[in-house]
């Protein structure tokens, strides 16, 4: 019995340390190395086992992951926290039911990454519309294959890294047989193919013009789920950021961009939200991109306005297409608010946007996401293909100020960067608000919950990456790899049946 424990023991500890070594690999502390290590411990301790080994270790590898990833989440609520990880490690647990049926097939390792890749990417639509923010591509912007985005998205990045844990894997056999001349060739390998990795993708296109733009971010009186409390207030925070900028530089300002939440009142109801933002249009004679949310008969939408100087009225708008769940919108409203009382906060759902449309400012297409949905790319995609020459992230993140979950969604959006070859200006409430390359560099960024506004020339660009043009192919092949190795298990089954 003694024994049996004891072997119980050692097999969660092979499961969950790679997992929380997974998970603490992303920002903020940024140890992206650490991933195809975590793996790799992962797939050498389940291979060739019993089914219930591979079930077993794939569920604890998975909810070590997500229950370290997403411990911001608990600002939310404990349990919204523990079932989203709880739904996230059910999804990832099936990887390790496919990995078992794949196991005895030649190059078994290819397989289970095969596999993951897909799980990965069918994560853009389960659960609840999709919750894609742990994959293993969003680990660094700063990480030797980065620098395949462009190329091929998520899924190309998560095969450069599950091919390193391969490669680590062999090395690691060679060593438990103490053939020490083919694990140093193998590391050899990996610096080797790091290196060429990280230089196979230069963009070389020349900028198309610039755009200045004064970037707000006018804090909130308060942090956590309560702070729009004071919607009015956060209003009058970002007013008062406008003018203060405004005192230093006035005319170098083609636009001004407010975050999402910035007005969290309906202005087209409420007369002094109108005359606040008619303030800052009238004061500053510059186009106004702010987030807001709107009432209408059929619920909230959470949107970008492009507000004209001229006639004070919206020229143009953006409205958000992926909603939060739990927080914009709540599945099984009926069943859950009779439970929860927490989810009395939600009296209404947002509604999605429907088209992913940019917005002209003079002859500048900028194409606006709002906040969580930058986790997608999709919607982007489509924006870029139709014309964006510069993104701009509109975000409040005043929910999880101070917290891990700023740093992820902002090495997410730096990689957005990347993946699209443009710009990006990023707007919030408290922070991060920042101005990055086309490479994913940040050129500025702002501080943490505390006032701040910068005026940033950002450069425009309008060609097309590899990964925005062949997005659906790229996506359908991710998601639908893993029946390459089930079909080779029915070729094996009809042949040896005859």
């Amino acid at each position: 019995m003694l024994m049996n424990r004891m072997q119980l023991q050692t097999k969660i500890l092979l499961c969950v340390i790679p997992g929380i070594l997974a998970a603490r690999s992303y920002a903020p502390t940024n140890v992206w190395y650490l991933v195809p290590v975590a793996i790799a411990i992962w797939w050498v301790a389940v291979h060739k086992k019993s089914l219930f080994d591979y079930l077993f270790f794939s569920f604890f590898y998975s909810l070590a992951f997500w229950l370290t990833h997403l411990n911001w989440l608990e600002i939310v609520g404990i349990d919204a926290y523990f079932g989203l990880a709880i739904f996230m490690t059910i999804i990832y647990t099936f990887c390790g039911y496919l990995m078992f049926k794949v196991k005895d097939l030649a190059l078994p390792y290819i397989w289970y990454g095969v596999i993951f890749i897909s799980l990965e990417t069918a994560t853009d639509y389960l659960p609840f519309g999709g919750f894609p923010w742990g994959k293993i591509a969003y680990v660094s912007a700063d990480a030797s294959w980065a620098n395949l985005f462009p190329i091929g998205s998520a899924p190309l990045v998560s095969a450069a890294i599950l091919t390193i844990s391969i490669l680590l894997i062999k090395a690691y056999e060679f060593f438990a047989q103490k053939s020490f001349s083919p694990v140093f060739i193998i590391l050899i390998v990996i610096l080797g193919f790091n290196l060429f990795i990280s230089k196979v993708y230069e963009f070389t296109e020349s900028s198309k013009g610039k755009i200045d733009l004064a970037i707000i971010q006018g804090s909130t009186p308060r942090t956590g789920l309560l702070f729009n409390e004071q919607k009015m207030e956060v209003l009058n925070y970002h007013v008062s950021e406008t003018n203060r900028l405004l005192t230093k530089n006035r005319t170098n300002i083609d636009a001004i961009l407010w975050p999402e939440n910035s007005i969290d009142i309906d202005p087209f109801s409420n007369q002094l939200a109108l005359a606040s933002i008619k303030s800052v249009l009238i004061s500053s004679g510059k186009p106004l991109l702010s987030g807001a949310v709107l009432q209408y008969k059929q619920g909230l939408s959470n949107s970008v306005l492009l507000w004209d100087p001229v006639s004070q009225t919206v020229q143009d708008s953006y409205i958000k297409s992926k909603l939060v769940p739990f927080g914009e919108y709540l599945p099984y409203r009926d069943l859950l608010t009779k439970y929860i009382k927490r989810f009395e906060l939600i009296p209404q759902d947002f509604i999605p946007g429907g088209v992913a449309n940019n917005i002209a400012i003079g002859r500048v297409k900028i194409s606006p996401i709002v906040c969580y949905e930058i986790a997608w790319n999709n919607s982007l995609f489509d924006q870029i293909e139709k014309g964006g020459q510069l993104i701009s992230v509109h975000t409040n993140n005043a929910t999880y100020v101070f917290s891990q979950q700023l740093d992820q969604q902002f090495m997410i959006t730096r990689i957005r960067a990347m993946e699209t070859a443009r710009e990006v200006v990023v707007t919030s409430t408290t922070g991060i608000s920042a101005h990055i390359d086309n490479g994913g560099k940040v050129l500025w960024q702002s501080k943490i919950f505390a006032p701040d506004s910068k005026v940033v020339s950002a450069s425009l660009y309008s060609d097309i990456t590899p990964a925005v043009r062949y997005r659906n192919e790229i996506s359908l092949i991710g998601l639908w790899g893993w029946l390459l190795p089930v079909l080779l298990l029915a070729i094996r089954y009809f042949y040896r049946k005859k």
